[in-house]
């Protein structure tokens, strides 16, 4: 009796440990103590120490808005019959590409920058003259090379 492939698919998220509500609450504690530190200063004299306190506060609401923002990237590989479908979220952008399963390759291999090799792998999805890279940012090294052999074994089991 033959068995067939319904599907596969597995999604990278970011670790988003934090809560909208319990940002909120750390941002204000932070923006409290900045306060706090740049009136005391204020207080003895040194006034300069509180626009760059304010700079500060601007520099916290930035990185949470930041982090808000990107809450809900993620990348996700799909593999249903004969296509590899890898789909992208990076803040509103979505991308996805299309590989047939049947000539898709999987590697993993050194991630090299402008100086060279940067002593860190990538998980690539190839086929055609297509290439995208897997997961950039969301999992590790050990990581990638299970899931690496996770998708070859996939990607070996054709009806």
């Amino acid at each position: 009796m033959p068995v067939s492939d319904l599907g596969y698919k597995i999604i990278a998220r970011p670790n988003n440990s934090l809560t909208a509500e319990a940002s909120i609450k750390l941002l204000a504690g932070l923006v409290g103590i900045v306060l706090v530190v740049g009136l005391s200063f204020l207080h003895i004299g040194a006034w300069l120490v509180l626009p760059f306190a304010g700079l500060e506060i601007l520099g916290f609401v930035y990185a949470f808005y930041y982090i808000r923002m990107h809450s809900a990237d993620f990348e996700s590989i799909t593999i249903e019959r004969d296509r590899i479908v890898v789909e992208k979220r990076n803040f509103k952008e979505v991308t996805t590409t299309v590989f047939q399963r049947h000539w898709a390759q999987v590697s993993v291999r050194d991630v090299t920058g402008s100086w060279g090799v940067i002593g860190k792998s990538g998980l690539f999805i190839r086929s055609h003259g297509k290439e995208v890279e897997f997961a950039k940012y969301f999992i590790n090294d050990e990581q990638r090379a299970l899931l690496a052999l996770e998708l070859k074994q996939k990607l070996k089991n054709i009806d």
